[in-house]
């Protein structure tokens, strides 16, 4: 697992931060969905967020204008995309050099889209819940093993200490980009929990 990036995602504390990039974490992903207990614009002194590398800025079906406006006044030139949002909506936001990360809510095989958009860079791969992530569950990773892929993936949902070894069922890791952590290395909904962050890096090392 050396080679698989690391992204934690939902993160809304300054101190939090300054605490976790200690750790080799390749991206950080910051929350701009409202209804999310993670919503970043609900937190006071968001200014630091400016200068963090590697950022993530996660949308869920904003208007694109939007999207644009949050990017460029807080530097971000990744965006992720949790919602319904459509291939001239990725477009629109790429053309504008943003890199593209498109979820995929699955819980069966049948909720698997085409993958080979030319419109997205990454895919994300999370458990379909009614809240658009955040559920703490995982689909079965047996699934990867039963469709085609095109572009590499993160993959997203429940991911925790208990379910790293499920990574072996995962046969062609070729396009495995990366592991979204989020809910499960938590203390609370935004912050997370530094102890289980240094044991999950102790482990894949």
């Amino acid at each position: 697992m050396r080679n698989i990036k690391i992204k934690v995602c939902g993160i809304t504390n300054k101190k939090n931060y300054n605490d976790l990039k200690k750790y080799p974490i390749s991206y950080f992903g910051f929350i701009f969905y409202d209804k999310s207990p993670r919503y970043i614009l609900n937190k006071k002194n968001i200014s630091f967020i400016k200068n963090i590398p590697n950022k993530v800025g996660v949308f869920v079906d904003e208007d694109h204008e939007k999207v644009l406006s949050i990017a460029n006044k807080y530097n971000f030139s990744i965006i992720q995309l949790h919602g319904n949002e459509s291939e001239n909506y990725c477009k629109i936001l790429r053309s504008k050099g943003l890199c593209i990360i498109k979820s995929q809510l699955i819980r069966r095989k049948t909720d698997f889209k085409e993958t080979k958009s030319k419109n997205i860079d990454f895919n994300l791969f999370d458990y379909k819940s009614k809240d658009f992530g955040g559920s703490g569950k995982s689909f079965n990773w047996n699934i990867l093993n039963t469709i085609s892929l095109k572009k590499k993936y993160f993959l997203s949902g429940g991911v925790s200490m208990n379910n790293l070894n499920d990574l072996n069922k995962i046969k062609d890791k070729n396009y495995l980009y990366g592991l979204d952590l989020n809910s499960k290395f938590e203390k609370y909904p935004g912050y997370k929990d530094i102890k289980l962050i240094d044991k999950f890096f102790n482990i894949i090392r």
